[in-house]
């Protein structure tokens, strides 16, 4: 919905302004058919887990920025957040880590987001602005002036974008680095709005942009920047205030004076204080009612907290207060907009004891960031971090931490806290971002021994889980493996998931057996070498040793007391297999393998333990050693299959690996019928009969990134396919759906893709709910799509042919070509503003959408939403 406004917006302001337009892309017409309208979206409720980077108030909002997950808006009425940026495509998925934000301080609803990640989508950077609250967005792309890395150390510094609140049409931007070598500044500055921007030579003129790195390390691209460290540490314009005509910079360099100032009208910047220290990095900086500044200092970007201090800066004398001890980091100084009295700070990486429960040898502190309190304007501050009193023995200043409901949590810390806040609505609760969500503490200012601060997890609607990996059976599990927190058991998408106890940490695999769904294993993405397994639906756990680190797994049952669990490599395909629960393992044989290899994907023959299919992304990382490209030799997608239970394969070949992400998932139709993904090479299905393959290419697949498989329309049919990618070339790239093996498929998605399938690249149908489907995502959560209501409704095909003779009405044609187009939409408003040529004769009759004989920009706005498969034509009133 949100890309579609989008795009309205951005048509029929071109059309106003200029009356001619290029003809949008092909692909805003589906070839395939539709039926969008069906489904509805959401993500599975796990809460947080991922790093919220920033909070931002204002007048009565609070929008929030993530490092890999979009952002969000608070609703009030709901006491949740929102996500704001589900419409962002895969091809567009590096502007999910939003960098910074900024709230025109004259209305609530008018926010720009900086967004850009080195490593994704070419190193884009924009800043989408909206003026409505987060329900449309304009895209500015600014790459060609600066860049930016919203998942770089310093994130949690801020914010590098602010509007003037004298002129709202002024703002400032800043990046981590300017675009190239030749770029003027890495400050920049818009005068309308954020339609156009240019480099500020003031800033620049100060010299701090005096190195270069690569951007990102493995290009040619060389930007300037602060210093010569690798791309991601790089944080260049840390922050930026504007107050009374003068703009305010932070810069993340030590050594030399780091916070400038210039009056808005010339930008002629200088140092702001030379009693401000040089030595740590500014990490944020606030302005207070009375028009002072409120700047913290951090040791390090990347969270070193061991030193920095808070200081208030009075621009009337140019005075400078110091107010927090310099032996601490800090991310965020505030003061309360309705009490300057009251003043609130947190550090940011100090790893001190925070408590959940009393202190006991069993169960001791976590370790975090510590908060702090002053209710007499910076001169006396209190320590109210959960579990710590005033003295030895006396009463704890705040109750212990709450989970909120979500257990996961529990014994987990609040940290890399680079923001606190006073709710606008609410000065008596605090807002505080954290690696893993967001934490409120309420009674902030109480004394009352009855009434004490609580603090308490809030990450109500922001879901920022990776998943790496997502099983679905016919008996009810939904089971997921996400990065830093495990994996959970999903009972239903509203109900916090329960996470898998004991922990390990990032985890790559979770397998279920299917000649018996009780047992399960799981095993960690990273170096602790983990693994587990239950034999009791995950009630118990026993630990495993895995034959590698990392990687995916599969579980068949061999005979009745034995289980044969398959483990592939994480680097370079192979795969070896246990019937002891990892006490001995042995290599399969067959399965080619290669160092930089994607981890081989397994399926097991749910009525034959001896027959396994194991599909294999080969690649030769090493191939440019001896040649130009890579050929079929280097990079190929093979399918091994087994009829002695895994032990012996032998290999098919697919088609050539794309050296995109790995397509390698098995969708499973039924038995020996299976689904196989080849990226840009399409797709194919596969027939194994006594052991023998038989491959055939579907004509009707143009891309498929990744396929999956769920339960079947009617009982006893055929699985139901599920494919990220397009069906034809025109196709807007989304999820498929088909429910007869690939020969046919219907749009289920192409609106709110989050950012597409990510790092665990998998799209599982659940197997017990026909048309439900989840999908992994690069850092939103795991989102889930579902038909809306009891029943689907018929899919809506686009016409793409003429369909009606010069007599008859062909709603949303007005040009009379026989087809409805973009262009349909250009000639319409042309119309309306007078600047075109008269309609053709039943040009006005096409035009009419909603049939109340008057024509207007409704009418343009349907046609266009008809385009996009969001109304049929004629709409009906």
């Amino acid at each position: 919905m949100k890309l579609w406004k989008k795009a309205v917006t951005a048509v029929l302001c071109a059309s106003m302004l200029c009356g001619t337009m290029a003809v949008m892309p092909a692909t805003m017409v589906n070839a395939t058919d539709s039926m969008e309208s069906s489904y509805e979206w959401g993500t599975l409720r796990i809460g947080g887990g991922g790093f919220v980077s920033g909070i931002v108030t204002g007048k009565d909002v609070m929008y929030a920025r993530t490092d890999v997950g979009g952002a969000y808006r608070y609703n009030y009425d709901t006491e949740s957040w929102e996500q704001l940026l589900d419409f962002v495509s895969d091809a567009d998925r590096g502007l999910l880590s939003v960098d910074a934000m900024a709230i025109d301080p004259t209305d609530d609803n008018t926010v720009y987001f900086l967004c850009g990640c080195a490593y994704f989508s070419a190193e884009k950077t924009v800043i989408f602005k909206t003026t409505d609250g987060g329900e449309t967005f304009k895209e500015i792309d600014v790459t060609n002036l600066i860049k930016v890395m919203g998942n770089g150390d310093g994130r949690q510094c801020g914010e590098a974008i602010a509007v003037d609140p004298d002129n709202p049409k002024v703002i400032y931007a800043g990046g981590d680095v300017t675009s190239d070598a030749n770029s003027k500044s890495a400050l920049i500055k818009s005068t309308d709005g954020g339609e156009t921007w240019e480099p500020v030579i003031g800033y620049d003129d100060l010299g701090l942009f005096d190195s270069t790195t690569k951007w990102p390390t493995w290009t040619e691209n060389i930007a300037r920047s602060v210093t010569d460290g690798a791309y991601q540490t790089q944080n260049g314009v840390a922050n930026i205030a504007i107050s009374n005509g003068k703009v305010y910079v932070g810069t993340s360099k030590t050594g030399v004076a780091n916070v400038h100032v210039a009056n808005v009208k010339d930008d002629k910047f200088e140092v702001l204080s030379e009693d401000l220290p040089t030595d740590v990095y500014p990490s944020r900086i606030n302005v207070e009612a009375s028009g002072n500044l409120l700047i913290s200092y951090i040791a390090g970007l990347a969270f070193n907290g061991a030193s920095g201090g808070g200081y208030r800066y009075d621009p009337s004398n140019g005075e400078v207060t110091q107010i927090l001890d310099s032996a601490k980091g800090f991310g965020s100084i505030w003061t309360d907009p309705s009490n300057p009295d009251h003043m609130l700070a947190g550090t940011c990486g100090k790893w001190e004891d925070q408590l959940w429960q009393p202190w006991t040898d069993e169960h001791g502190a976590t370790w975090g960031d510590q908060y702090f309190r002053s209710m007499d304007g910076g001169k006396t501050w209190e320590n109210f971090t959960p579990g710590k009193s005033a003295g030895w023995g006396q009463e704890a200043i705040s109750e212990y931490l709450q989970d909120g409901g979500y257990a996961w949590i529990r014994d987990k810390a609040i940290h890399w806290s680079g923001t606190v806040v006073t709710d606008p609505r609410n000065s008596d609760r605090m807002f505080i971002t954290s690696g893993n969500g967001v934490f409120i503490a309420e009674n902030i200012w109480s004394t009352d021994p009855e009434k004490r601060p609580v603090f308490t997890f809030h990450p109500d609607g922001i879901e920022e889980v990776v998943a790496l990996d997502f099983v679905s059976t016919s008996d009810g599990l939904d089971l997921s493996a996400i990065g830093d927190y495990d994996g959970f058991v999903h009972e239903s998408p509203d109900k916090i998931g329960l996470q898998y106890q004991p922990n390990m940490g990032s985890t790559s695999a979770i397998a279920v057996c299917p000649q018996n769904t009780d047992v399960w294993a799981r095993i960690a993405e990273g170096d602790n070498g983990a693994g587990y397994y239950t034999t009791d639906r995950g009630k118990t756990w026993n630990a495993f040793t895995p034959s590698t680190k990392g990687g995916k797994l599969a579980i068949a049952q061999i005979d009745k007391d034995t289980y044969r669990i398959f483990n592939t490599g994480k680097n370079d395909g192979g795969v070896a297999y246990s019937d002891d629960w990892g006490a001995t393992w042995n290599s399969c044989e067959g399965i080619p393998s290669q160092y930089g290899s994607k981890p081989t994907m397994l399926l097991v023959e749910p009525n034959d333990p001896n027959t396994v299919y194991a599909y294999a992304t080969y690649y030769n990382s090493s191939w440019f050693y001896s040649k130009t490209a890579p050929d079929a030799s280097d990079a190929q997608y093979k399918l091994c299959v087994s009829t002695d239970g895994g032990k012996t394969f032998t290999s098919t070949d697919i088609c050539m690996y794309d050296q995109c992400d790995s397509a390698g998932r098995i969708a499973y139709l039924g038995e020996g019928n299976l689904i196989l993904g080849g990226g840009w090479y399409g797709m194919y299905h596969a027939t194994v009969k006594d052991g023998k393959v038989t491959v055939e290419k579907l004509d009707n697949v143009n891309y498929c990134k990744t396929v999956g498989y769920g339960a079947p329309e009617k009982e006893g049919g055929l699985n139901t396919l599920y494919m990220y990618g397009k069906p034809a070339e025109d196709d807007t790239e989304g999820i498929y759906r088909s429910t007869d093996g690939g020969a046919t498929w219907v749009c289920i998605n192409t609106d709110h893709v989050y950012g597409g399938t990510g790092n665990g690249n998998f799209l599982v149908g659940d197997m017990d709910e026909f048309g439900k489907v989840y999908m992994s995502t690069v850092g939103c959560g795991i989102v889930y799509g579902q038909l809306a209501g009891s029943a689907p409704s018929e899919p809506i095909t686009t016409p793409t042919d003429p369909t009606a003779p010069d007599s008859k009405v062909v709603y949303g044609d007005v040009d009379c070509d026989g087809t409805v187009t973009i262009l349909d939409v250009l000639t319409l408003n042309q119309h309306l503003l007078g600047i075109g040529d008269e309609l053709k004769e039943g040009g006005d009759k096409n035009a009419d959408v909603d049939n109340n004989n008057v024509l207007d920009d409704t009418d343009a706005m349907n046609i266009l939403k008809s385009l996009v498969n969001l109304v049929s034509l004629p709409v009906k009133k």
